[in-house]
């Protein structure tokens, strides 16, 4: 089947108000302008962004960029360090010899652009995301993150969502299980070596020309954590896009390059790290038979 939809795109209903039509404003375009030292040509938005607005910006230079802002104020109060953390990402990323794009200006607090909108204007990689790319392929990507030293990167791994998800969600089938997941969640994390992890890491966030991965992008949330988040992450995503099978596969591949035992708790994690109100009736029961699984897994006995 072929998919020509981006891997991250949602409805514009389902999007926050402020990225429902997003424009680049004059004052950031003359803020462009004076940090590349050539005038705007064209802009053009980008699919797949959700919690930003990502457009492609054409120089009268012939040069493209990318261009993120951090337009979508719920998105900061949750994260002010976002638009920071992301441009130390991508420069760590790049001294490593990762496959990222390159930072050509910033202004993290949006007071430089004028409008107090953060924004990172960006090279343009080549390629495109492909919602089910080889998983091995995708595998070897993400132990080539892994395997870079983390230790000098100043961002921490915290998890998130906890003081929000303490019990079931609205729509929950089985409480009990929820229950459980949450009690694990909180109590169990298994000990780790912290590496560079990207925590969002899945097919929508990795670029592909001819089978060669030509970039990774999307660097707001990286720091130094577990692996086993990452594999999660990409895990779940692959479920939705796919089906288990393909998580599966991603996953042994993983294990089979690094030698790593994936851990199941980063799993029920993955799950756990939501906003309540992420829990429509919809997206409930995938949840809870990753739940299932993860809990099993670990040797927990859940009622039905």
């Amino acid at each position: 089947m072929t998919v020509t939809a981006h891997p991250n795109q949602r409805l514009a209903s389902e999007l926050p108000p402020e990225l429902r039509r997003t424009t680049v404003p004059p004052p950031v375009r003359a803020w462009i302008g004076r940090e590349t030292g050539s005038p705007v040509a064209s802009v053009r938005r980008l699919a797949g962004a959700s919690s930003t607005a990502v457009h492609r910006v054409g120089l009268v230079d012939g040069r493209r960029l990318v261009l993120r802002r951090y337009a979508w104020p719920g998105y900061l109060a949750v994260d002010p360090e976002a638009s920071r953390r992301e441009v130390d990402a991508l420069r760590f990323a790049g001294q490593q010899g990762l496959p990222v794009p390159e930072v050509v200006a910033a202004d993290v607090t949006g007071g430089d652009v004028g409008d107090g909108v953060p924004a990172v204007l960006m090279s343009m990689l080549s390629g495109r995301a492909v919602a089910v790319p080889d998983g091995r392929r995708l595998a070897e990507m993400l132990a080539q993150v892994h395997a870079v030293d983390a230790a000098p990167f100043a961002h921490a791994y915290y998890c998130w969502c906890v003081g929000d998800m303490d019990g079931p969600p609205r729509h929950a089938r089985r409480p009990c299980l929820w229950e459980r997941a949450v009690e694990v969640w909180h109590t169990a994390m298994p000990e780790y070596r912290p590496v560079f992890i990207h925590r969002d890491f899945h097919p929508g966030n990795v670029l592909w020309a001819r089978g060669r991965c030509t970039g990774i992008v999307d660097w707001p949330e990286a720091c130094r954590g577990p692996a086993g988040c990452d594999v999660a992450h990409c895990r779940s995503e692959l479920s939705r896009l796919a089906d288990i099978e393909v998580a599966d596969s991603f996953r042994a591949a993983y294990e089979a390059i690094t030698g790593e035992p994936h851990h199941p708790y980063w799993e029920i994690a993955s799950v756990m790290e939501h906003d309540p109100s992420h829990w429509d009736g919809g997206n409930v029961p995938q949840a809870e038979r990753r739940l299932g699984l993860g809990l099993a897994a670990i040797g927990v006995r859940t009622s039905a």
